[in-house]
């Protein structure tokens, strides 16, 4: 879909409260350096840079008692939904395109708010080797990025369930999960109880990318007036994106998530998307950055390839 007639707000949420390992609060500062902003001029998108949320990183409260730090993440992480939720929503009452860079996937709990305020009823295409939808009961790690999805549909702590002053933000049978398959025991059952549709890399196989995604957006879109669109980076094959939080075998291969994301750039007009667990801490060259540009381009419909040679060209040294 062409999206060119909404600007675009690219909001930094530097958040690594919601996981174990560091490293992803940087991942919007190495998005930037990636080229986002040089691909998205280049395509004659208008943009703004609204910069970073202001948070309290993980190794700030390293000073604190076990149960005192625990206390002041989820406080944080509270914090920083509440806010995050008014500026998404504020920049889609402004007629904006929202793209939100984590992070940590616990972002996506303040950006859904935001977008669900904006609308009659919301729905989510989660991009993600998880479902991110353990509670506190179910959770192995108790990780708050493992959590996103089932707070969005009202489940789990009550202050993140009740962000933005209302829950659930999303109903079930809007939301489709693509790319999974690292899935806990008490994902699994919360997915069956819930009806949630969820595609895994074995289906993807087995039925092929085309019918899947076909399935997929008309899951999040045929009942909704909105949709938002979740993609974290871990859903890739490690050896293409080794830059991201948790790395398992048999994610999706490039030419496998090209395709996944130009499907949505040709066929969806999404309320907002973002693109979370960049970690550069664990990454070859930026390359898991400089994939994410060319995906989320390719989501928004522009043919980055052709970005990506006009701007070399343009910008290559002389004799070379």
């Amino acid at each position: 879909m062409n999206h060119e007639h909404r600007p675009i707000t690219v909001l930094g949420v530097p958040l690594d409260l919601g996981v174990s390992k560091l490293g992803v609060d940087m991942g919007p500062t190495a998005i930037r350096y990636a080229g986002i902003f040089e691909a998205l001029a280049f395509a004659g998108l208008e943009y703004v840079d609204a910069g970073d949320l202001d948070v309290v990183r993980n190794f700030a409260l390293d000073h604190l008692p076990p149960r005192e730090r625990e206390k002041a993440k989820l406080d944080e992480v509270i914090r920083v939904s509440g806010e995050l939720a008014t500026r998404v929503g504020n920049a889609r009452r402004r007629g904006e395109l929202p793209v939100v860079l984590g992070g940590d996937h616990s972002t996506a709990i303040g950006s859904i708010a935001g977008v669900a305020a904006t609308c009659e009823r919301l729905g989510v295409l989660w991009i993600d080797a998880h479902p991110d939808a353990n509670t506190p009961q179910t959770s192995p790690s108790g990780n708050i990025h493992g959590m996103p999805l089932a707070v969005s549909l009202g489940h789990g702590i009550p202050e993140l369930v009740n962000c933005a002053g209302f829950a659930p933000k999303v109903r079930p049978e809007d939301v489709c999960i693509v790319g999974a398959r690292d899935i806990d025991p008490g994902e699994a059952a919360f997915l069956r109880r819930h009806g949630i549709r969820h595609f895994t890399t074995y289906d993807i196989q087995n039925m092929g990318l085309h019918p899947v995604m076909d399935q997929a957006l008309e899951t999040v879109s045929r009942r909704t007036d909105a949709v938002y669109v979740s993609f974290d980076t871990d859903v890739i094959e490690g050896a293409v994106a080794p830059g991201t939080g948790i790395v398992t075998r048999g994610g999706l291969s490039y030419r496998e998530i090209s395709y996944v994301m130009q499907y949505i750039g040709q066929n969806l007009e999404f309320a907002a998307l973002d693109v979370i667990e960049v970690n550069p801490l664990l990454d070859k060259r930026n390359q898991t950055a400089e994939l994410a540009v060319e995906l989320l381009m390719a989501a928004l419909g522009v043919r980055y390839s052709e970005y990506e040679k006009s701007y070399l060209a343009k910008n290559r040294p002389v004799g070379c």
